[in-house]
């Protein structure tokens, strides 16, 4: 984890920063329904005492906040509460009124919308992509441009209405598929999370919006068909086309609830505390033909390094949200026909306050011949992660802020033509990406060529002086979106592109090769947001800078937050050797944490360092740096 110029080399990351991943892919959104309303009344006439009430939902319940604003822009926000329920005043407002859930979910943000016409009052709106969907349709924009310019004034009931029931007939037969009575209202339906019929047809569907075109696009996440919506086209206008398909959708309705078990299952083992190895094994799908892989990891070698992570002891698994379930793709090595039924899923390791300490992104379960599904893994022949990085120097007392990648080859054997090198291109990145190189011994690859060559840490920009940074600019920083995607491209050679193996016999070259997409939650922090930023504050029980080894040092830090802590410990020698202990600390009650970590004395030291890291909201690493030459 390369945080500076001066960072040594030879040090291996822990596998906190391996499981801490970001969810879903770019742009897809795994869809929940919405609640129930009233009859039609003029535009602007508001009860005396009146409110709204629903759930804010992306996928899963959002995290955050509901904000209403009327028609003449007046605005109030109310913090959103379990499962996602909210329940606003709108006393003294006037209709119509347009909604949006600001929040996250398992640490991807979202922003949605809503509305409803003063009829609606009292009644139930829910603010899910789907009602962003339908506001979009009315405003023939983003729903959060018709939002933020306020200009609602003239929306009617009878407009969300049509909207409305013009979007239903779209998804009607995946809706009906899977259980949900054809008589739904899509804006003012109630219903639970988690546990109705609409949230099990929901689980399946996905909606996009290309901001450049203005049009949107449905995925049915089963099959993989699409119907596009042109927001520009008003419901009465839109000529008849044919709705998202449902056939094949019983099996998923019979599945999901397995899907969502073979998750919960894994994490019923940590809930008491630290798991038997081998307690996991029975949940882990493992077969000739689609074998177990996490972190490029085989089953045993996962269930041996995920029971050491103690930021999993104590927590459940919730929160699972299907992002795509595929029954039809056979085995991806040569010489197996064999389909596994395979879901790809995000979930969440909450502690025992309910707050997130890590979650996981790109994760697989399989269907095994038995009817039973269990974790996969990820699949991937390369163990790789990306993050916002943002770095206070304590010594020097300066901010740095940028993107760290970590890309590590564990399993050399599953490599086909073999990894020389990977690229990853991405907002905030050169033109060309940043090209990682294998460095041959089993530990974590560095950023080869150009002037931050040798870090994983590519620095955007920096207040430290002499500190190489891409240059970029605060306008440019805030420019990079959260939930950016950055794709990782292996080469076996130069200009090579690697091969996916061993096997693929009939398998064209091309149609072998591949890449590996990683959603980065948060975008990289501006160098002004950096420098109010409350980052871990570190202090030791004896002086660091005078620390050569051979007894304890005790480290503590405060502005820790819910997701816990990771800290480290380093001493270099005049050889350039490298002695260091880390260490996972749970969040304490206030924010302060601390670690007693022991290193031998053995040779001069000639650099003292210690790294303190916590995760915000959006699972960006924040760390404090102490260096001591």
């Amino acid at each position: 984890m390369a945080i500076n110029t001066r960072e040594q080399d030879t040090f291996v990351h822990m596998t906190f920063k391996r499981l801490a991943l970001a969810i879903a892919a770019a742009g897809m959104v795994t869809l929940y329904g919405c609640g129930g309303g009233g009859g039609d009344s003029p535009v602007g006439a508001a009860p005396a005492v009146a409110g709204f009430s629903g759930v804010a939902a992306a996928g899963l319940p959002l995290v955050g906040t509901v904000t209403v604003k009327d028609a003449n822009g007046v605005s109030r926000a109310t913090p959103i509460g379990e499962g996602g329920s909210y329940s606003v005043d709108v006393t003294g407002l006037t209709g119509p009124f347009m909604f949006r859930a600001e929040g996250t979910v398992g640490g991807r943000s979202y922003i949605i919308h809503s509305a409803a016409s003063a009829a609606d009052t009292n009644g139930t709106i829910n603010i899910t992509p789907l009602t962003d969907l339908i506001v979009s349709n009315i405003a023939g924009q983003l729903a959060a441009n018709y939002f933020n310019s306020g200009n609602f004034s003239t929306l009617t009931r009878t407009e969300l209405d049509a909207e409305t029931a013009s979007l239903k007939a779209k998804l009607l037969p995946v809706l009906q598929a899977m259980g949900v009575d054809a008589g739904i209202d899509l804006m003012r339906t109630a219903f639970t999370p988690l546990s109705s019929a609409l949230d099990k047809a929901l689980d399946v569907l996905s909606v996009s919006i290309d901001p450049a075109t203005n049009v949107a696009t449905i995925t049915n996440l089963v099959t993989q068909q699409t119907i596009s919506d042109d927001l520009a086209t008003k419901a009465a206008a839109e000529a008849a086309l044919a709705p998202l398909p449902g056939a094949g959708m019983t099996s998923a309705a019979d599945d999901i609830p397995g899907i969502r078990k073979a998750i919960t299952d894994i994490g019923d083992k940590f809930t008491a505390g630290q798991p038997l190895a081998a307690a996991l094994l029975p949940l882990l799908h493992d077969t000739t033909d689609l074998p177990f892989r996490y972190f490029d990891m085989g089953k045993t070698g996962f269930a041996d390094e995920v029971t050491q992570i103690a930021l999993l002891y104590g927590t459940r698994f919730t929160d699972v949200a299907i992002n795509r379930i595929d029954y039809t793709t056979a085995s991806p090595l040569g010489g197996g026909a064999d389909v596994y039924p395979r879901a790809y899923v995000t979930f969440n390791a909450r502690n025992a306050t309910g707050a997130v300490v890590l979650a996981f992104s790109t994760v697989q379960v399989a269907k095994g011949a038995d009817g039973v599904w269990r974790l996969r893994g990820d699949g991937r022949r390369l163990d790789i992660y990306g993050q916002a990085h943002i770095v206070k120097d304590g010594v020097r007392n300066c901010v740095s802020t940028g993107l760290e990648f970590g890309v590590q080859d564990r399993s050399s054997n599953n490599n086909g033509t073999g990894f020389q090198y990977v690229i990853v291109t991405g907002p905030g990145l050169p033109v060309d990406g940043l090209k990682y190189a294998n460095p041959g011994n089993g530990d974590e690859w560095t950023i080869q060529g150009g002037p931050q060559d040798g870090r994983r840490n590519y620095v955007l920009a920096s207040s430290c002086t002499n500190d190489i940074t891409a240059g970029l600019s605060d306008a440019q920083l805030a420019a990079i979106p959260d939930n950016a995607k950055y794709t990782f491209t292996p080469y076996s050679s130069d200009g090579v592109r690697t091969l996916q193996g061993p096997g693929n016999q009939g398998v064209s070259d091309a149609d072998r090769q591949f890449s590996y997409n990683e959603i980065v939650p948060g975008r990289p922090l501006t160098m002004a947001e950096a420098a109010v930023t409350a980052f871990p504050s570190v202090t030791t029980s004896s002086p660091l800078a005078s620390y050569n080894g051979g007894s304890q040092l005790t480290i503590s830090a405060s502005n820790i937050l819910p997701s816990g802590a990771w800290i480290y410990l380093g001493l270099t020698d005049s050889l350039g050797q490298v002695r260091s202990s880390d260490t996972d600390v749970a969040f304490a009650a206030g924010g302060n944490v601390s670690a007693s970590l022991a290193l031998s004395e053995d040779g001069a030291v000639t650099h003292r360092e210690i790294r303190v890291e916590t995760r915000d909201t959006k699972w960006r690493a924040l760390m404090t740096v102490l260096n001591y030459f």
